[in-house]
């Protein structure tokens, strides 16, 4: 039953490498993450190891094998936006004040900037209908005001990571305004006054919609990004959604917040109740306005360059058990 458990996966690996399925090239080291993905299924559907445990022997040749043959695919370059950069992408090519949906991007791209919102946490995901209950609406930010005087707003969203099946939105992101390059207060402000909606419409309304008054969506903030950054000359391939959250989370390291509560306050961990146990509210706001006031010139282009971090706990746990070295030298960090 193992051996005939692991020729499954054997075979998934195989399809996924050689007939791409997603209609381009998969590498070796991507599917062994995939295999990670249906090992940690089972321990969390099932509380029990994948065909009772298995060594991955036959597994780990068949990858080692594939890579030999064919070689890995080019990594994919993706740049973290510079504050700098965002603030005079905006300035020149949404103004202020010119359009509603303008200045909602204006606060699209800031909230997700500083509040290092991954780009299916401030828009529309690939492939889904608007769901109030799901997605971001109006009804979903508040306005505070701290007693030194500074405007707070507060996001409420459905952590896109969560291993939790649900629907609610009790995730807070908190915003503070006063970055001098990049303020979300004062942009989700504008907005709202730009485009009004009543309080009985608010908990039906996308947060960030165009002027036809649909949501935002994951790939046209990815077309977005790329539009900015091309607009100042630079390489829009390099660039995406996720550029926003990279080069908030580069702008706070630049500053000098300690990597742990990068970590969390980007809600890379996936155990939710850590955002409350171990960051203060004080600590969050002061994050995002760190961010919104540091401009930055990365080395290579950033420290937050790849997607590791985007791992939940459970996966993390789930990769020594499938652990597949497939240059045979001990070290399969690239």
């Amino acid at each position: 039953m193992k051996l005939e458990a692991e020729a499954l996966l054997m075979d998934f690996c195989t399809w996924l490498v050689v007939c791409k399925p997603s209609g381009r090239r998969i590498s070796t080291k991507t599917a062994r993450k995939y295999v990670s993905q249906v090992v940690n299924w089972m321990r969390r559907v099932y509380s029990a190891d994948f065909a009772g445990g298995l060594d991955f022997t036959n597994l780990r040749d068949l990858l080692k094998g594939m890579r030999r043959e064919l070689g890995d695919a080019p990594k994919r370059t993706r740049y973290g936006v510079r504050t700098q950069q965002l603030r005079e992408a905006m300035d020149r090519f949404l103004p202020h004040e010119t359009s509603a949906e303008k200045q909602a991007w204006r606060a699209a791209l800031s909230c997700a900037f500083c509040g290092l919102l991954r780009g299916c946490e401030v828009a529309l995901p690939e492939g889904e209908t608007f769901n109030c209950l799901r997605h971001l609406t109006r009804a979903d930010v508040t306005f505070k005001r701290q007693a030194d005087g500074r405007w707070v707003a507060v996001l409420y969203i459905r952590q896109a990571k969560s291993e939790v099946s649900f629907t609610g939105k009790s995730v807070p992101v908190f915003l503070v305004g006063g970055g001098s390059y990049i303020d979300p207060v004062v942009e989700l402000k504008r907005m709202f006054d730009l485009d009004p909606v009543s309080a009985e419409e608010a908990a039906r309304t996308p947060l960030f919609r165009d002027a036809g008054g649909r949501a935002f969506t994951r790939a046209k903030v990815s077309e977005m990004v790329k539009a900015l950054m091309s607009g100042l000359g630079l390489d829009p391939a390099c660039f995406g959604a996720h550029s926003l959250r990279i080069g908030g989370a580069t702008a706070a390291l630049a500053a000098g917040i300690h990597p742990s509560v990068i970590r969390i306050t980007g809600r890379w961990s996936s155990d939710v109740w850590e955002i409350y146990a171990r960051l203060t509210k004080q600590a969050a706001l002061n994050v995002s306005a760190v961010i919104g006031s540091t401009a930055f010139d990365d080395s290579e282009r950033g420290a937050f360059v790849c997607e590791e971090l985007e791992l939940t706990r459970a996966e993390l746990a789930a990769l020594p058990s499938v652990e597949m070295d497939v240059d045979g030298d001990g070290d399969d960090s690239d």
